[in-house]
């Protein structure tokens, strides 16, 4: 995930502006015990970014673990300026967020959907480019399995679940 976020900024963290959609383990909880999208937080700011977490239940928990990232409790709100947007923990709130409202407040509307639960079109028809893991090959037009489909003038990246960053041991 870092990788690939780091890819999206053109090879580069360093300065850029991150958004975390999502702190907790999973939805519906404020427990982020062994939180993969903290784990990408964290890495992201280790890396340079500056990174703004935001989840509907769990900053608190989050601000205590991992002090050193920005936490906003608005969800849009936290993609001001913002240079790439991580969905990272599926609360559902996030996908009725409207795509188009948001791409006003960014740096660049780039988003990886790492839990796969956007409306990849409702997105690229608001102008986001978008990564999304977790959905099968027919959204981009490769049936019948898991796809990587390169950016096409749909501006949707269809990649496998599972991950490895090459600078450490975070896994999707």
């Amino acid at each position: 995930m870092v990788d690939l976020a780091e890819e999206q900024l053109d090879g580069t963290l360093t300065g850029k502006r991150t958004t975390i959609w999502g702190a907790a383990f999973k939805p519906e909880t404020d427990d982020i015990r062994d939180s993969p999208a903290l784990a990408v937080a964290h890495k992201l700011h280790e890396l340079g970014a500056t990174v703004s977490v935001t989840d509907p239940k769990a900053l608190d928990n989050a601000r205590k673990a991992r002090p050193e990232l920005d936490y906003i409790e608005d969800p849009i709100a936290a993609v001001q300026n913002a240079d790439l947007l991580l969905h990272l923990t599926e609360w559902p709130q996030y996908s009725h967020i409207d795509p188009a409202q948001l791409a006003a407040r960014t740096a660049s509307p780039l988003v990886i959907d790492g839990r796969g639960t956007l409306d990849t079109g409702r997105w690229r028809k608001a102008g986001w480019t978008l990564r999304c893991f977790g959905q099968r090959g027919e959204t981009a037009g490769r049936p019948g399995g898991w796809a990587q489909a390169a950016a096409t003038p749909s501006k949707i990246m269809i990649l496998p679940r599972v991950l490895r960053a090459r600078r450490g041991t975070i896994s999707w």
